[in-house]
């Protein structure tokens, strides 16, 4: 039991970003002097990528006072970003919370956070070095960013899945992609449903009483004065993904909704969606999965709007990543599902690539496709 509290320690710092290392994390607290976390992912092509670091001590993350950060390309120094501060990360609430709680919020981050701003290529030769408490802690990483692949193709439709006593209707994919060649390959595959609610209202006309205002028509008939109004609200992205079907993400064990339910070995569900080409190799491969609908009425509070309409962005990434981060993520694909047990299971270790410390710097390249979706009329 003391092993799983260590290993969800350190993967719930490294979840916060989301990743054969030389490495993999000790799980011996008790005998552990403090170490240096860092964790980050790192996306090429990105405007900004984030990097954490906290200060571990057996089983507990420690409060990081001091710190700095140097990022290195190919070899040379790039940058060295200060930490945002409390108030950049959580101003936000300052309005929200009671002043008491804000501060005490602000006082009990314990961890640094930091913005690179240098735009990362495929191939660059990647170096974090960090320190902290005036050089009393030091870890580094060093990863290579890898090579996005050059032919991706999404065919979309809708289709139904059982799913409870019934079928639901959802959006499926088949997204087919041609491995490089040449070299032992890994990827991700991750897609993003966007939607934006355009809005009118009416904005109702006060005198100084703070009585509604009426005007009178050219035919002699009265309305309530009013100002049209109109907004754009941004719903929350959505991520999920539903590959049971799939051959290749389910690692040659696909499913349906009943094997789901009834099965009595459950196996881990591949949360990540990450895989290998071992099936195909130098060749092309189609996964086929899918996304709900979200057809939902989203904006459901404020003024009472006489139209909205909707827009939908579908974007479909193929990720490349290392080896390294693969093994991480799939450790992670064990640790995040509820059917894991590591009595009755295999013992997992989490990879770490982090030099003098702990924790995980995950890279990776995309190939994307964007699907606009055709606006809908709500209300």
């Amino acid at each position: 039991m003391k092993t799983k509290m260590k290993l969800h320690l350190l993967y719930i710092v490294a979840i916060v970003l989301l990743a054969s290392c030389e490495n993999e994390i000790p799980y011996n607290p008790d005998n552990q002097q403090p170490l240096l976390i860092m964790n980050a992912q790192l996306d090429a092509g990105k405007d900004v990528n984030e990097v954490y670091l906290h200060l571990g001590e057996g089983y507990s993350i420690e409060h990081l006072n001091e710190a700095t950060l140097s990022l290195y390309i190919n070899g040379k120094i790039a940058e060295t970003p200060k930490a945002v501060s409390p108030e950049e990360m959580y101003g936000h609430l300052e309005g929200e919370l009671d002043k008491d709680i804000y501060e005490s919020l602000l006082k009990s981050i314990r961890f640094k956070k930091y913005r690179l701003t240098s735009t990362l290529h495929p191939g660059d030769n990647i170096r974090l070095e960090a320190t902290a408490e005036n050089g009393k802690y030091h870890a580094s990483a060093e990863v290579t960013m890898p090579q996005p692949i050059e032919s991706l193709h999404v065919d979309t439709c809708l289709a139904y899945l059982r799913e409870y006593s019934g079928q639901n209707l959802y959006r499926q994919y088949k997204i087919t992609l041609q491995d490089r060649p040449n070299e032992k390959n890994y990827y991700r595959l991750d897609i993003w449903n966007d939607r934006s609610y355009y809005c009118k209202w009416k904005e109702y006309l006060e005198d100084e009483n703070g009585s509604l205002i009426k005007v009178e028509d050219e035919d002699g008939s009265w309305h309530w004065a009013s100002i049209p109004r109109d907004t754009t609200i941004l719903a929350p992205r959505q991520n999920e993904i539903i590959n049971r079907e799939d051959v290749i993400l389910t690692d040659g064990h696909p499913g349906n909704y009943d094997d789901e339910e009834n099965e009595l070995f459950p196996t881990i569900n591949n949360k990540y969606n990450i895989f290998n080409d071992n099936t195909f190799r130098d060749s092309y491969a189609t996964l086929k999965v899918y996304t709900p609908l979200y057809q939902e009425y989203y904006p459901v509070e404020g003024h009472y709007y006489y139209h909205i309409s909707r827009k939908q962005t579908i974007t479909v990434r193929l990720l490349s990543i290392t080896e390294a981060e693969y093994r991480y993520l799939k450790a992670l694909n064990c640790l995040d599902d509820e059917d894991y047990d590591n009595i009755l299971m295999e013992p997992v270790s989490l990879p770490c690539n982090v030099i003098g410390g702990l924790g995980f710097v995950g890279v990776c390249s995309e190939s994307r496709v964007v699907i606009d979706l055709p606006e809908t009329v709500c209300h």
